[in-house]
């Protein structure tokens, strides 16, 4: 499955056009459920905070939420990845199939490939900074994980390829500094409800490697939600 649309005051493109693209640019993703996008207001504002930090106009990106759903209608769409790419003037929308995180959720520990560039805040605006994870996560693949978790210059952990992580100990939920790492929707849209129906107090604190050694490390993204992971 795989339906590809573009929005937007520059009208549609074709996909060649789209492809030659930078690769730097904000991106989304987003799950559909029974039809309906969810949190798209809030994708949809992730992609326009990215757009400002380019210094580009989106006066126009949160008037698409009625015309992405009136074609998740038109589609029939039940459950389904949608990925969102803003581009000048236009939103590339593609559907995909709904991914499921694998279990056991291996990680294998790598240095962050911008950990010299941890204070750009450039870097919170996912897609930005590029596809460097793509290499990182062939090579987890590569040596038996599915995943790689990433670790800053200071020995704490940020985040893996794909997803942003928290530290469950005892009755304490540890999610790491912010700073330098992709902001992440799950974690701040899904995360706080998880937390309190398992009666887990949520604090931001730095994290090691050692540490995550001690209690359960949990992976989360707008696509597979919440999911236990562990390290190779």
């Amino acid at each position: 499955m795989s339906w590809v649309r573009v929005f937007g005051p520059e009208g549609p493109c074709p996909d060649s056009v789209l492809a030659a693209e930078p690769v730097a640019r904000p991106r989304t993703a987003l799950p559909v459920r029974q039809g309906e996008a969810q949190h798209l207001a809030a994708h949809l504002a992730r992609l326009e905070a990215a757009a400002c930090a380019l210094g580009e106009p989106t006066a126009w990106l949160q008037d698409l939420a009625g015309p992405l759903g009136e074609w998740l209608s038109a589609e029939a769409v039940a459950d389904a990845a949608l990925r969102l790419r803003l581009h000048p003037g236009q939103l590339e929308a593609r559907l995909e199939p709904l991914p499921t995180a694998p279990q056991p959720y291996r990680l294998l520990a790598r240095p962050h490939p911008l950990g010299a560039r941890r204070g750009d805040p450039i870097l919170v605006h996912k897609g930005l900074s590029g596809s460097w994870g793509r290499d990182l996560l062939a090579e987890a693949h590569s040596l038996g994980a599915e995943d790689a978790l990433l670790i800053w210059p200071d020995g704490t952990l940020a985040e893996t390829a794909i997803a942003s992580i928290c530290l469950e100990v005892g009755t304490e939920l540890r999610v790491p500094l912010p700073g330098g790492r992709v902001a992440s929707l799950a974690e701040r849209l899904e995360l706080p409800r998880w937390a309190a129906a398992r009666g887990l107090r949520r604090v931001e604190a730095p994290v090691t490697l050692e540490e995550a050694a001690l209690g359960q490390l949990w992976c989360m993204n707008a696509l597979r939600g919440i999911w236990p992971a562990t390290i190779l």
